[in-house]
C-alpha cells in the first residue's frame, strides 16, 4: 500500500466539488485493516484487508451572533453522494448552533506540521507479512514456559491515509499506522495451591515491536503468576506509587475535562494562574511525541501540532482550544481539534465524527525521584499499583477509583508480596489545599515511558485511600 496521489485523497476529491463559498472543511480517510485472532497459541482467524474510504464534511453558517454548524459523514464519493452529504450538513447547520460569531479556519500556510514519527514503514509496505512475523515471534516467546500460556489474543493493524482541506485554502495530509494488541496470559499450576490467575494485556501502539517481545512476554508471565498468588491489600490511607500505565487511565480524562475550551464554556475550567498542584507538578500536552497514539503533524482541523504546557510547577498556564472554542473566547486554536476520541487509542475510523477539543498526549515532566527502586524506597511502606480495572475518572469532579487487578506491597522501602482485589481511588485534580494526585505529589521519577495517552515516569503520592481486606 502506498500513499495516494494528492488529487486522489478523499478530502480533496470532495472539496473540489463543493460549490459553496461559505466556510466548510472536509476530513477524509483511506483505511486498510488487518487482524489475526488467537485461541491459546493457535491462530483461529485471519482477516484483511478490510478496506474503507470515507469523509466527514462540516459547514459553518454565521447568523445572529452564533454559528450554525452542520456535519455529515459518508463513504459515497460520487457527485450525487457528495451533493447529498452537503445538503444534509446544510440542514444540520440550521438547527445546531455554537455560541460564537467568529471562526478562523487554518490556511495552507505551514499546514504540513513537519515530520512526526507515526508510521511503521515495514507494516505499511508489508502489512500481513509483518503481522504474521509478530505472531510467530509471540508464539515463540511462550514456548517452553511451564504453567503459563496465552488464553486468547488478537493483534489488529490499521493503515490510514488522512487528508484535510477547507474553504480557506488548506490542503494537507499524512499517513499513519496503529496497532492494537489484546492478550490474556494465564498462570495455572497443580491441583493444590492458589487458583489460576490471568493478566490482561491491552496495548495500543503506532508500530509492531517484535525485537523486545521476549522481554515483554517475560514480564507478562511474571505478572500472571503474581496475580495468581496475590492477596487482598490492606485498608487505609497510605503511600501509593503509580506507573504510567495506570496514569494513562486517569490523567487524560481528568485534564481533558478541565483544561479545554468546552470546560470553559461550562465555567469548569480553572483560571490561568490558579495553583492546582505542588512544585513537582509540571504537565504538558504534546502532539508530537514520537509514536504517541495522539501524535500527528497536524490536528484533525489541519493545525500544526506542538507542545502546550498545562501546569507549570502546579500553576495553570494554558487552556486548549479547537477552532470553534477559540472563536467563542477570542483566542487562537492550540491545535487540539480531534475526531472520534475514545478512551485510550483513537477509533480506527474517525471521519464519522466532527472534531471536538481534546488533549493529545499528556506528558508529566520527570523529576528528581530517580529509578523505580528509589521511588519505592522513598515510599517506605505502601503499595505499588501495577494495573487497575476501569479507574473510571469523572471529567468534572476529577474523582477516580478502580479495582486493583495487580499490585505489590511496599515494606521497608522494598517491593514485597503481590496484591489483587480491593480498590484505590482519589481526586485527580483539585485546588491547592484539597487532596488530589497533584497536591499530594511527593516524588516524580526521573525516567519517562510512553504508555498510550501518557508519557510519564512513575509518581509517588502520599496518601491515597486503599480499601482492601
Amino acid at each position: 500500500m502506498s500513499l495516494a496521489r494528492p488529487g486522489d485523497a478523499a478530502a480533496f476529491r470532495v472539496g473540489d466539488r463543493l460549490a459553496s463559498q461559505e466556510p466548510w472543511e472536509v476530513y477524509g480517510e483511506r483505511i486498510r485493516r488487518y487482524e489475526i485472532h488467537l485461541t491459546g497459541e493457535r491462530i483461529e482467524m485471519t482477516r484483511g484487508p478490510i478496506a474503507l474510504e470515507g469523509y466527514g464534511l462540516r459547514v459553518f453558517r454565521r447568523r445572529d451572533g452564533v454559528t450554525g454548524v452542520g456535519h455529515q459523514a459518508s463513504n459515497d464519493l460520487t457527485d450525487e453522494g457528495i451533493r447529498a452529504a452537503a445538503g444534509d450538513a446544510e440542514r444540520g447547520a440550521r438547527y445546531a448552533t455554537f455560541p460564537t460569531s467568529q471562526l478562523e479556519l487554518p490556511t495552507g500556510h505551514g499546514a504540513t506540521g513537519g515530520i512526526v514519527e507515526v508510521m511503521d514503514r515495514g507494516l505499511w509496505e508489508y502489512p500481513m507479512d509483518s503481522l504474521d512475523g509478530f505472531v510467530a515471534a509471540l508464539r515463540t516467546a511462550f514456548e517452553g514456559r511451564k504453567d503459563v500460556a496465552p488464553s486468547f489474543g488478537s493483534i489488529r493493524a490499521t493503515l490510514t491515509e488522512v487528508s484535510i482541506c477547507n474553504s480557506a485554502g488548506l490542503r494537507t495530509g499524512y499517513g499513519h499506522t496503529t496497532v492494537e494488541l489484546e492478550l490474556g496470559v494465564k498462570s495455572t499450576g497443580g491441583p493444590e495451591g492458589p487458583a489460576p490467575g490471568e493478566y490482561w494485556v491491552t496495548e495500543s501502539d503506532r508500530r509492531l515491536r517484535p525485537s523486545d517481545l521476549r522481554s515483554r512476554v517475560d514480564a507478562w508471565c511474571r505478572y500472571a503468576e503474581d496475580v495468581r498468588r496475590g492477596r487482598a491489600p490492606p485498608t487505609g490511607e497510605m503511600a501509593v506509587v503509580i506507573p504510567p500505565s495506570v496514569l494513562g487511565g486517569i490523567l487524560p480524562t481528568v485534564l481533558g475535562g478541565r483544561f479545554t475550551g468546552s470546560a470553559r464554556l461550562r465555567e469548569a475550567a480553572p483560571p490561568t494562574g490558579a495553583r492546582l498542584g505542588g512544585e513537582l507538578a509540571t504537565i504538558h500536552d504534546d502532539g508530537r511525541i514520537p509514536w504517541g497514539p495522539m501524535s500527528s503533524p497536524v490536528d484533525d482541523e489541519g493545525v500544526p501540532q506542538r507542545r502546550r504546557t498545562l501546569l507549570d510547577h502546579g500553576v495553570v498556564t494554558t487552556i486548549l482550544y479547537d477552532s470553534l472554542h477559540a472563536g467563542a473566547f477570542n483566542a487562537k486554536t492550540t491545535g487540539n481539534g480531534f475526531r472520534g476520541i475514545t478512551s485510550g487509542f483513537r477509533g480506527w475510523y474517525r471521519f464519522l465524527s466532527p472534531p471536538d477539543v481534546s488533549t493529545s498526549t499528556i506528558c508529566v515532566e520527570p523529576g528528581p525521584g530517580g529509578t523505580d527502586a528509589e521511588l519505592v524506597e522513598a515510599a517506605g511502606d505502601g503499595i505499588w499499583v501495577q494495573q487497575i480495572g476501569w479507574s473510571s475518572p469523572d471529567p468534572l469532579t476529577g474523582a477516580f477509583g478502580g479495582e486493583i487487578r495487580l499490585g505489590y506491597r511496599i515494606k521497608g522501602g522494598k517491593l514485597a508480596e503481590s496484591i489483587r482485589g480491593g480498590t484505590v481511588g482519589g481526586i485527580g485534580l483539585a485546588p491547592e489545599g484539597s487532596p488530589s494526585l497533584m497536591t499530594r505529589l511527593e516524588s516524580v521519577g526521573s525516567m519517562a515511558d510512553l504508555s498510550e495517552p501518557v508519557f510519564s515516569p512513575p509518581i509517588l503520592v502520599r496518601p491515597l485511600v486503599v480499601a482492601g481486606d
